[in-house]
Order: C-alpha cells, then structure tokens, then sequence
C-alpha cells in the first residue's frame, strides 16, 4: 500500500503542476477507483495537448493553401493586366488608317473630315463619322480605365492578404513551437500512464468485439454502400494503427478526427477536420439514443478535445492519444460531452 501511495501522490502532484488543475486527495480504501480516475485524467491531459498540436497544425496547414492561392492570385491578375492592355491594343488597331490618322490627330484631324466636305450630305455624313470614332474612342478609353482601376484593386487587396497571412504563419509557428516544448511534460503523462497499465476492461468490450468479428465475415474495404455495419467494418480494419499529430490516413497513422473524417470520407460523407469542426456536422444526438456510427465527443464546449465512433454496446473506436494506436474502449469516462449523427 505505501508504494502504491507514493506512486499515487508523484503522479497527482506531476499533473498538478503541469495542468495547474488541482486534485482532490484520492481515497485509499478502493484501489481500484483510485487507479481508474487517475488512468482516466491522465489520459485526459495527454488528449489535450495533442488536440492543441493539432488544432495549430491545421491552422498551419490553412494558412499555407491560402498563401498560395494569394501568391497564384497575385500572378492571374497580372497576367489578365497584361491581356487587356493586349486586348485593347488589338480594339485599336482595328480602326482604318484614315480613322487611326484622326485619333493619333486629335481634334485637328477630326475638323480635317469636316472642312473636307463636299456638300451638305458628306458633311452630315462625315460627322456622323467623327461622332462614332470620338464615342469609340471614349468608350475604348474608359474601359481600359476601369478595367486597370479593377485589376489593380485587386492586386493590391492580394497583396495586403498576401502579408496579413505571412504573420499569421509565423505567429502559428510561434505557437506550434511552444507546444511542442510541452512535449516532454507528455512523455512524463505518458510514462505515469504505463505505470498504472490499461484502464480498459476487455469484459465490458467483448460483445463489441463480438459483433465486429460477425460483420467483418462477409464484409469487403472496397465495399462503400453506407450502413451502421459497413462503416463499423471498415473502421475496425485501422485497429492497431498508430496515433499521429495531424494524422489524416493510416500511413503513418491518424489523429482522433482524422481517423473519423477517413472512414467517413470512404463512405462519400464529408465532415470537418478538427473535433471543432466535426462536432457541428450532422444533428445532435442524446446519449440514450446512440446507434452505431454516431460520432461521439469529449471534453468541454468550448474544448472538444476528442472524438470517436460509436459501436454499440456501450463501447467506441477511437484514436486516443500520443504513444497509442486505433482501438475500442468502453463508454465510461467522465468528460463524455456529446454525439454527432451524420449518416
């Protein structure tokens, strides 16, 4: 008992002083609920921190696609510059020599036409002319006047983007960086963790398994006909994969929305990225009425640091945290926040 005890109070006062979440004192008549809470927060605070590596990984990753659809943004407008000022140039060489002659002229050469009238219908006549050249040549000219003022509206509005994200991506690197630093208060959660085993109970997951095992006879991955059994399936075929930062596919491995957005995408339905973002698809479900399939969430509203799928069987599949991989765990933890249907 006085090992247990010390393991206990080093583990309580780690987390402590790396979450500044303060505990109260554990109660040593129950072994075992002492060691499942501590598991349970453990873990928690493992999630956390990797849903913050994620969540800025992706705000990363945004942030370089627009910088690039700015920078290829800024290299379209100046190509379309360049073929209006071509396209107005060829407008232009479409007038006769005589009518070029007058607009090169001026007012001069437009009087020419006129006093080089005949009679009173080549007068009428000739000014009809000059009226048209001067209105075309007024209309040639503002549109190339609007045209340009557009255009370099744009340019400049792509170029001010084109800064504003530079910051933003530095300041995200400044972010990223100093989370990874609190990469080595993780190893530390993770090695506590290691210390108290498996929180999971393979009693409380064997009629999940069961199931999995019955659906898996006679299913195909390249089967993408969208049902709760299907899906379930298909998802149960990544158990074992790795946990990865920002993962999206099962080489290297997935994050916990990553592994959700993956399955689903394979069945044609498309949700958000993040936990975020997935946690504002579909409808929202009461956990009494879960089915297989829901996406479901945990942590806080305004911190949904983790998603998984529903099985049935009071069980789940998920991708938990940093050091392990895809696998399916009971439905018992404490920050269970709520549930997604999206198929």
């Amino acid at each position: 008992m006085n090992t247990l005890f010390k393991k206990l109070s080093f583990a309580l006062i780690t987390s402590a002083l790396i979450t500044n979440t303060v505990y109260a004192e554990p109660s040593l008549d129950n072994p075992s609920n002492v060691n499942q809470s501590n598991i349970e927060s453990i873990q928690i605070n493992i999630e956390k921190l990797d849903s913050s590596i994620e969540t800025v990984m992706k705000k990363i990753d945004d942030n370089n696609k627009q910088i690039l659809d700015t920078e290829n943004g800024i290299n379209d407008t100046e190509k379309e510059l360049k073929n209006v000022e071509n396209n107005l140039d060829k407008e232009k060489g479409l007038f006769g020599n005589r009518v070029r002659s007058m607009y090169i002229n001026g007012l001069e050469g437009y009087l020419n036409v006129l006093f080089e009238s005949k009679n009173m219908d080549e007068l009428l006549s000739n000014s009809d002319k000059v009226r048209r050249v001067i209105t075309l040549d007024n209309n040639i000219i503002d549109k190339y006047k609007s045209k340009k003022d557009e255009i370099s509206d744009k340019k400049d509005y792509l170029v001010n983007k084109s800064k504003t994200l530079a910051s933003l991506r530095e300041d995200n690197e400044k972010e990223l960086a100093l989370l990874n630093k609190n990469k080595e208060d993780q190893k530390l959660l993770l090695l506590q963790a290691a210390g108290y085993g498996s929180s999971d109970d393979p009693a409380a997951i064997a009629d999940a398994l069961k199931y999995i095992a019955n659906i898996k006879t006679n299913y195909s991955t390249g089967n993408t006909s969208l049902t709760a059994d299907n899906l379930i399936a298909y998802a149960s075929t990544f158990l074992g994969t790795p946990y990865v930062w920002g993962g999206t596919s099962p080489a290297p491995g997935f994050d916990c929305s990553g592994f959700t957005q993956y399955v689903y995408n394979h069945f044609g339905v498309h949700i958000g990225r993040t936990t975020y973002d997935q946690i504002t698809d579909g409808t929202e479900v009461p956990i009494g009425n879960l089915k297989p399939g829901d996406l479901i969430f945990f942590g806080t509203k305004i911190d949904p640091h983790h998603v998984g799928i529903y099985i049935g069987f009071g069980a789940y599949m998920h991708a938990p945290h940093t050091g392990d991989f895809i696998k399916i765990s009971p439905l018992n933890r404490s920050d269970y926040l709520t549930a997604r249907r999206v198929m």
